[in-house]
C-alpha cells in the first residue's frame, strides 16, 4: 500500500505570514521551494539556488522580486503570484510556512533548511532590533534570560513560524520529518553550509539535476560566501529607489556565525534549554538540528 502524501490541512496567519495564496497557486514540475523557519539559512539557500540555474557565481543573481516570499502576509500576494505566473525560467520560492500549510506536489523541490534553535534565537533578536517596524518586539524584552524563557515557553500556534519559538520551530520541522522519506524533500542544515560550502553546493546542484563543472561550484560557493554576501547587500542598498524593512540592510547578514549565545545565556538558561528539548525530540533529530548530523 503506497504511502499518504502531504495534504494542506490548515491555513497560518501571524504578524508576517498568510498562506491564504497556497489555495490557487499553481504549481510548476520544476519548481524549487525553499523551506525554512527565520533566520534558519533562507536567503543563502535562494542565493545559491538562483546561482546553479543561471549558472552564474554572483549573488546579484538573487532578488526578492524573482524569487519571492509567496505567503508574506504583509505584501500583496496576488501581485506575487503574477510575478512568477509571467517568469519563464525555473522557479525558486520562499517560504516559512510547515509542510501542514503549503501545497505539496510530487514534481516540485523541497529543499528544508534548519539551524541550531539556540543559534536562531539569537540571530532573530538581531533581526527584529534592525526592523523599521516594532511588529515583533514583544518577543525579545531587554533582559536576554526573560526573551530566552519566552522562545522556550510559548506553545507553537496558529502563526506558525510568526511564533518565533522553540516549539514553533519544531513543528517545522516535524512536518517535513514525518515526509522525509520522500524523494524531492531534501534536508540541509546552516552547520552543514558552513563547514562545506563547495560540498553542498555540489549537492544542492545534484538535487537539482544540474550539471555544472567543478570550477564553478567553487566559484559559487565563493560568491555565496559570508562577507560577498554582506557586500552584495550592501550596494543593493546604495542603488537609487532601495527600499526595504530594515534599518541597515547589510545588517540583514548580521555575523554568519554559530554559538551566538556563549556569554549571553547563563548555565541554567542553557540546562532550561537542554531539558526542554530533550522532551520535545529524539537524540537522533536533536543531533540533526543542532549540528547538521545525518538524519
Amino acid at each position: 500500500m503506497s504511502q499518504p502524501l502531504p495534504q494542506r490541512t490548515r491555513d497560518y496567519v501571524g504578524e508576517v505570514t498568510n498562506t491564504d495564496i497556497w489555495s490557487d497557486f499553481i504549481i510548476r514540475p520544476d519548481d524549487i521551494f525553499v523551506c525554512t523557519p527565520p533566520k534558519c539559512g533562507t536567503t543563502w539557500t535562494q542565493t545559491l539556488v538562483r546561482m546553479l540555474i543561471t549558472k552564474t557565481a554572483d549573488p546579484a543573481v538573487y532578488n526578492n522580486a524573482v524569487s519571492p516570499w509567496l505567503d508574506c502576509g504583509f505584501r500583496n500576494r496576488e501581485e506575487q503570484d503574477r510575478i512568477l505566473a509571467a517568469q519563464t525560467h525555473r522557479r525558486c520560492i520562499k517560504t516559512h510556512t510547515p509542510l501542514d500549510g503549503i501545497t505539496y506536489s510530487p514534481d516540485a523541490t523541497y529543499l528544508v533548511v534548519h539551524r541550531h534553535p539556540v543559534d536562531v534565537h539569537f540571530s532573530l533578536r538581531r533581526h527584529v532590533e534592525n526592523m523599521k517596524d516594532d511588529w515583533l518586539d514583544y518577543l525579545f524584552p531587554d533582559d536576554l534570560s526573560e526573551a530566552f524563557a519566552m522562545f522556550l515557553d510559548r506553545p507553537a500556534s496558529s502563526k506558525g513560524t510568526d511564533d518565533l519559538t522553540l516549539a514553533s520551530y519544531l513543528h517545522h520541522y516535524r512536518s517535513f520529518r514525518a515526509f522525509r522519506h520522500l524523494p524531492n524533500i531534501h534536508f540541509l542544515h546552516y552547520a552543514e553550509l558552513s563547514r562545506d560550502l563547495p560540498g553542498q553546493v555540489a549537492r544542492i546542484a545534484n538535487i537539482l539535476g544540474t550539471e555544472i563543472a567543478p570550477e564553478m561550484i567553487d566559484e559559487i560557493a565563493e560568491a555565496a560566501s559570508f562577507g560577498s554576501m554582506k557586500e552584495n547587500a550592501r550596494r543593493a542598498s546604495q542603488q537609487p529607489g532601495f527600499k526595504s524593512a530594515f534599518q541597515d540592510y547589510a545588517q540583514f547578514f548580521a555575523s554568519g556565525t554559530s554559538n551566538k549565545w556563549e556569554g549571553k545565556l547563563t548555565a541554567d538558561d542553557m540546562a532550561r534549554y537542554d531539558a526542554r528539548l530533550s522532551e520535545m525530540v529524539t537524540p537522533a533529530d536533536r543531533a540533526w538540528l543542532e549540528h547538521g548530523q545525518v538524519l
